[in-house]
């Protein structure tokens, strides 16, 4: 009696068919911002490239559940403000989402969300918790207000995901430090303010660059 070995499911990034027809027109200029997105902002700097942007997309199977649960942190003071939702639209677009991802997480109720669930919907539990973990610090900050609410909804499910409270608050400081520093960055580059931000030219003049 023989049995024949069981192979391992494959992962839908192994799916990916590099023989593909190479995009086309808008479509190939998203997988371009795609591209570059991965690789400079999230660090994917050995992400295998396709052809086009529909092949691309079998590399994140966990952005659904993964833009989902920064709707579900960036709402923890009980609402969630047009700007932080559109900080999440404008993230999960970088990262190669669907049209219909977009409209739907456009709508949807934080109230209607299940965290298990959410975190259930990736290939590879664990591997992006941490990175989740920041950016829906950085959601829940995209009104420029980040509560203690928020805060605690971002730490509740950081431990569901076995990370530590202590993990979050050093997440926490990092938000922080990088706001500062890009704030320090926009005072350099437009030291006359911005051309298109109200908010900069704000913030530009409150906050003048110290005499050295």
């Amino acid at each position: 009696m023989t049995t024949e070995a069981t192979e391992s499911p494959k992962l839908l990034q192994d799916t990916i068919n590099f023989n593909a027809a190479r995009g086309e027109g808008d479509a190939d200029v998203l997988h371009r911002a795609q591209i570059w997105f991965l690789k400079q902002v999230m660090g994917a700097t050995d992400v295998p490239v396709a052809p086009n942007l529909e092949e691309q997309r079998k590399m994140l199977p966990i952005l659904e559940g993964y833009a989902k649960a920064m709707i579900l942190c960036a709402s923890g003071d009980g609402e969630l403000a047009d700007e932080e939702r559109e900080y999440i639209l404008g993230y999960v677009a970088n990262c190669g989402a669907t049209f219909e991802l977009i409209e739907e997480l456009r709508t949807l109720n934080p109230a209607d969300l299940n965290p298990a669930q959410l975190m259930a919907m990736t290939e590879r539990p664990g591997l992006f918790t941490h990175a989740l973990i920041y950016y829906a610090i950085k959601a829940a900050d995209g009104d420029d207000v980040l509560h203690e609410s928020e805060v605690m909804v971002v730490t509740m499910m950081a431990q569901v995901l076995g990370v530590e409270a202590s993990t979050v608050q050093e997440l926490v400081e990092l938000h922080k430090e990088e706001k500062a520093f890009h704030e320090r960055k926009m005072r350099l580059l437009f030291p006359n303010g911005h051309p298109w931000s109200a908010k900069w030219a704000r913030k530009l003049s409150s906050n003048p660059p110290a005499e050295e």
